[in-house]
């Protein structure tokens, strides 16, 4: 067995381990990027409805997301205990998903129920996936620089499975539907769903769960307790508000970026070319990124990240940029700082299920991961129900021509309501407790104990 905070995977075990992402992503991106577009001018539901299906969303995520995490903390098979649910939760994930986009024959309450119904049907699903993949993280290493590389790694894929909805989706629409946008985006999620069932079976074949049995014998942790150790962890504690704070404004800048091209530059499909511009750079950065973190630290990666992201939407804003060029070169650089914090802030997290081992000697890895992905989705969806009430305040009004006003609103939500979450993201993280070589310490002193333990059995 490798020791513990050696390298230990290869560049292919990386990359089965990343492809898993580009499944679960195609679905994520489709709906933080169009699924609010799709339920106000194609399903036909109000903004009010729209932004409420995505807050009772996360309410539920609310409940099944630790659930979830705890679950799987007290589950074992002969495939370790994430690699399973790659398995067989891909099928009815891709299957929910598929289904968002399916429009009845109905309307008004009869709709809004339909669509809710489906919606928490796919969380719950996606739920069953997404905890398990990013839970297993901390199985494939407990390098702290390799888990920096393994995170560049799956940032590419999720950027490719970004650049794949953001360039293709919306001409996909067209292609498959013609005028009729419902079976275009109904057509566009079955493919993204078969690709991926996919992806996370591949994932599942091409990965490995690190032996660990026979240095780590973790105690049965109730619930109650589980939880109020995660609520005494300073660092957990910091990244869970940072991410809530840098996702939710981040969604809010995708989604508004349509509504921007659609109805103030008069081309909704052009909106490919700023969506597709923020999901290359995160193909271009991570090595970059990479680099920086190794001479660094993760923590000084994300704020430089939360900088550079405002520093681009600030100039739009003060500059006036409505030129396609310079508008896609801004998002561009806005995209560099936003996949740094995409590459690092789960990287962080399996520091942290370190730090909580080095605390009180439980090594509790999905329920944390479960906490911060109903962060990272709760904030998906406080940003969508918080953009919905955005738009109406200005006046907005789907499928008619907006006022003058309304117009300058959709600017400025677009711009200057993402900094606002970018900075107060990077303000709380810069408190996050240790560096690189204070984890390396606490991982010297984590595998003491367990040699020490399993000398005393």
């Amino acid at each position: 067995m490798a020791k513990i905070g050696e390298r230990q995977l290869s560049l292919g075990g990386r990359l089965g381990y990343a492809i898993g992402i580009y499944g679960v992503f195609l679905a994520w991106m489709t709906v933080a990027l169009y699924l609010l577009y799709f339920y106000t001018d194609v399903m036909g539901l109000s903004l009010a409805h729209a932004g409420l299906i995505f807050l009772i969303a996360s309410m539920w995520d609310a409940v099944t997301d630790p659930l979830m995490g705890w679950l799987i903390e007290r589950g074992r098979s002969r495939w370790g205990k994430y690699r399973p649910y790659l398995l067989f939760a891909a099928v009815p994930f891709a299957a929910s998903f598929a289904a968002l986009y399916y429009v009845p024959d109905l309307e008004g309450n009869n709709l809004f129920l339909w669509a809710l119904v489906l919606h928490i049907v796919f969380r719950t699903c996606y739920t069953a996936v997404y905890i398990p993949y990013t839970s297993l993280i901390a199985q494939l290493s407990d390098n702290a620089d390799e888990r920096a590389s393994i995170a560049g790694v799956k940032s590419v894929f999720i950027s490719l499975a970004a650049l794949s909805v953001s360039f293709l989706g919306l001409p996909a629409v067209s292609y498959f539907g013609g005028a009729d946008e419902a079976r275009g985006f109904l057509r566009l999620a079955l493919v993204c769903a078969s690709l991926g069932v996919a992806a996370l079976w591949l994932c599942f074949l091409f990965t490995r769960e690190r032996n660990t049995s026979a240095t780590i014998s973790p105690p049965i942790v109730k619930p109650a307790e589980m939880l109020k150790a995660l609520v005494d962890n300073r660092a957990f504690l910091l990244i869970f508000i940072g991410v809530i704070l840098f996702t939710g404004c981040y969604t809010i800048l995708n989604k508004t970026i349509v509504y921007v091209f659609k109805y103030d530059l008069g081309d909704r499909d052009a909106a490919r070319w700023a969506l597709s511009a923020i999901a290359l750079a995160g193909i271009l950065s991570p090595a970059i990124w990479v680099l920086i973190t190794h001479w660094t630290s993760k923590k000084a990666v994300w704020i430089i990240g939360c900088l550079l992201a405002s520093a681009g939407l600030v100039t739009i804003y003060l500059a006036d940029v409505r030129q396609l060029v310079p508008l896609v070169g801004l998002l561009f650089i806005s995209g560099l700082g936003i996949h740094a914090f995409l590459m690092t802030f789960f990287a962080m997290v399996a520091d942290t299920v370190d730090y909580e081992e080095w605390r009180t000697g439980w090594r509790v890895e999905a329920p944390l991961f479960g906490l911060v992905s109903l962060a990272n989705k709760t904030s998906l969806a406080v940003g969508t129900w918080a953009l919905a009430g955005l738009l109406e305040s200005i006046g907005f009004v789907p499928n008619v021509d907006q006022s003058p006003e309304t117009l300058q609103g959709l600017r400025k939500i677009m711009t200057l309501v993402p900094i606002i979450g970018f900075l107060a993201s990077a303000a709380i993280i810069a408190f996050f407790p240790f560096n690189a070589g204070q984890h390396a310490d606490m991982i010297r002193e984590i595998r003491q104990r367990r040699v020490d333990n399993s000398d005393a059995q």
